[in-house]
């Protein structure tokens, strides 16, 4: 709509020999000020001196003549407002148009997200990086670019070390075997536990390590196997929550990678000699970054080191146009010194983005890994499983068991999901179980019990009309009979149905799967105050059918919508 109505305000301003103006038209935030409004007056009175309600209207007096604006007014300051035709507004919501934008289109972009650790257990703070990523995964892939999921495994380290150490002189190949991730960590807890009273034992965990990396076989083969464990619990876990990944190389598989990486930069003069023979990269003084070490004085590399081999390994295999990461913010430096590193030594011609993210708030809690009181990602997501059981218990749910068992466990990950999703990445996220777990306000539960209310609604009128079974057959495809006007409830949902696209494509370019998930409650809200206040099934035709056609159009744009924030939706509740 917002292009239909753009080109006659275009139209008016070259009337008043102003062409070549960005014309910007958005939906109106306010009803009772139209339907859609646009600013150009405002914008054009501080180059033409003057009064932006004069120049604003002068655009509605020549408008071209059209069958879309029902009214254009000019309102201070300087806003010019339009009321669309109810006419149009229904041809325009029949034509059903591509839902799907396709700005992505020729593109390929790789992402990076999750970062677990191997041998250590997931997290509530893995969580972050897992779910955000995976919903701006699924808008770019929704809106045509091409999406390489990668998931930077952290399998590298002197904490292998400690852990074989600890393995090799507590651990129990069948305990372990058994209850993978756990026992791993019970065995990584006890040796720091036992190095605090004696810590000569962190030189036989360097020592460990040092095996390891010299390509002991027994050590090898330790690490591969405890790898190989976690990798197995890992992917239970990203099952539960419908994420998945097209790569999975941990900073090992970078380890025969990073030499080039070191002459390049020493040959480029990127890279120079440091404090005590380290490499290290100064960066150009504009940039304001301070110096980073890229090789320690003792030959070891860091993380830098692996990830500029990952990110030139990623360059030449996939030429994407767009690397992304998804990390919390306190990882802001580390990236900003990564770019730039990329940019000096030409490595890079995608554009970089750092998507991070605030971390995940809880009261009196540290989650720490090595003392052993982590919030485990798989115990939050039983926590909500739990909850969801008492909730449908209190609702008296009466479902066969299997379908009870799906549908609790399709609230429980959605209720989950969306907590996260529908807050503003760029700030802290609050956990909030009674927020999070409710059939009320904004929230998953409320969001897919709204659908699964519309699919009912469907099926009733199904029923009703002596149809098979399928809701989506209970409108008519002859369109030749629609309603004239619009009652203000049918007016409201269609201007946000066909809003959709814009929510998609605002929440993709900015990375927030927030500005998708508050489309999505607005979108419920709606739907619910549409059906409360008028008759659907009871209507007399082309009313009935009409608004069966909104109802339909309304479980669509739910489902897609929950579906790219990775959320299940049930097709009853």
């Amino acid at each position: 709509m917002k292009e239909l109505l753009t080109p006659l305000v275009e139209q008016a301003l070259v009337k008043l020999d102003l062409p070549n103006q960005t014309v910007s038209v958005t939906p109106s935030t306010n009803r009772g000020f139209g339907d859609y409004a646009t600013n150009i007056a405002l914008q054009l009175a501080k180059n033409q001196g003057k009064n932006p309600m004069d120049i604003a209207q002068e655009v509605i007096e020549n408008l071209p003549e059209n069958n879309l604006v029902k009214k254009a007014e000019a309102v201070a300051p300087g806003f010019i407002n339009f009321t669309v035709k109810d006419s149009e507004l229904i041809n325009y919501f029949i034509q059903e148009r591509q839902l799907e934008p396709d700005f992505g289109k020729g593109k390929t972009v790789v992402t990076d997200t999750s970062h677990p650790n191997i041998a250590k257990p997931m997290g509530i703070h893995h969580i972050l990086s897992t779910i955000i990523g995976g919903s701006i995964n699924n808008l770019l892939k929704y809106s045509g670019f091409t999406v390489i999921r990668d998931n930077f495994l952290g399998d590298v380290g002197t904490q292998f070390g400690k852990l074989i150490y600890a393995y090799k002189t507590w651990g129990n190949k069948a305990e372990i075997e058994k209850n993978p991730i756990p026992e791993l960590l019970k065995l990584y807890v006890e040796f720091h536990t036992k190095a605090e009273q004696d810590p000569s034992l962190e030189d036989y965990g360097r020592a460990e390590f040092k095996k390891l990396e010299d390509g002991d076989p027994e050590n090898r083969a330790l690490w591969q196997w405890m790898k190989d464990l976690s990798l197995v619990e890992f992917m239970k876990t990203y099952k539960r929550l419908h994420v998945e990944f097209d790569l999975m190389n941990g900073e090992s598989f970078y380890e025969d990678k990073m030499d080039a990486i070191l002459e390049l930069g020493k040959k480029t003069g990127v890279f120079t000699e440091g404090e005590k023979g380290a490499l290290v990269c100064n960066f150009p003084e504009e940039l304001k970054l301070p110096t980073c070490v890229i090789q320690k004085s003792d030959g070891a590399t860091i993380y830098h080191t692996r990830d500029l081999a990952r990110k030139k390994y990623i360059e030449d295999t996939y030429h994407a146009h767009v690397v992304i990461v998804v990390v919390d913010m306190a990882q802001e430096l580390y990236f900003k010194q990564l770019f730039a590193m990329l940019r000096m030594l030409n490595l890079s011609t995608a554009e970089l983005v750092h998507v991070s993210f605030g971390r995940m708030q809880f009261k009196d809690r540290k989650m720490s890994t090595r003392k052993g009181n982590i919030l485990y990602l798989e115990q939050v997501l039983d926590e909500a499983i739990k909850a969801t059981q008492e909730l449908l218990k209190e609702k008296e749910v009466d479902f066969p068991e299997e379908e009870l068992k799906q549908l609790t466990e399709t609230i429980a990950i959605g209720a989950v999901k969306y907590g996260i999703l529908s807050q503003n990445r760029s700030t802290n996220i609050v956990f909030d179980w009674d927020k999070i777990i409710s059939l009320d306000g904004n929230s998953g539960p409320y969001l897919q019990y709204t659908y699964a209310r519309g699919k009912s609604i469907l099926k009733k009128a199904a029923q009703e009309a002596s149809l098979p079974n399928d809701s989506n057959v209970v409108v008519a495809e002859n369109h030749s009979s629609q309603p004239d006007t619009l009652e203000p409830e049918e007016k409201e949902l269609i201007l946000h149905l066909i809003a959709f696209t814009d929510a998609v494509k605002d929440a993709t370019i900015q990375y927030k799967p927030n500005l998708l998930a508050n489309y999505l409650y607005e979108l419920a809200q709606i739907f619910n105050s549409f059906y409360n206040k008028v008759p659907v099934i009871k209507a007399t035709e082309p009313i009935r059918n009409f608004r069966l056609k909104l109802i339909q159009r309304s479980c669509t744009i739910l489902q897609v919508g929950l579906t790219i924030l990775g959320i299940d939706v049930p097709e009853r509740m």
